[in-house]
């Protein structure tokens, strides 16, 4: 995993196929890409989806930060939140899928492929 962000929050959301991920993760960054959801500039806190995939047959988890849940909200409200958890229970194998003003936008085929290679 890359380096832990620093100490805060993040709201998970659980799915049941890896495809059903893919296409909230595509979808996600195709609205941060486009005006709506702010264009590519730099958000504070930093808007943050990182993901833990072990394998296309499983579940998916994606953590969102607050930065990115508000995002969410914004573009497909209701956003369905298991839980919440501090930065620090981050399972060990999760990486970084979005990064505010990093991240293109995506296509749930692209989206689907990073999911699955790590």
């Amino acid at each position: 995993m890359p380096a832990t962000p620093p100490s805060r929050e993040f709201h998970v959301m659980e799915f049941a196929h890896h495809d059903e991920a893919a296409a909230f993760v595509a979808a996600l960054s195709r609205f941060l890409d486009s005006p709506k959801g702010g264009g590519s500039g730099a958000r504070k806190p930093p808007l943050e989806v990182w993901a833990r995939s072990p394998v296309a047959s499983e579940g998916v988890l994606l953590f969102l930060s607050d930065t990115a849940l508000v995002a969410a909200k914004k573009a497909f409200s209701p956003v369905p939140i298991a839980r919440t958890i501090k930065s620090g229970s981050l399972p060990d194998e999760c990486f970084l899928i979005i990064e505010g003003g990093v991240t293109p936008a995506w296509g749930a085929a692209e989206a689907s492929a990073r999911l699955s290679k790590q």
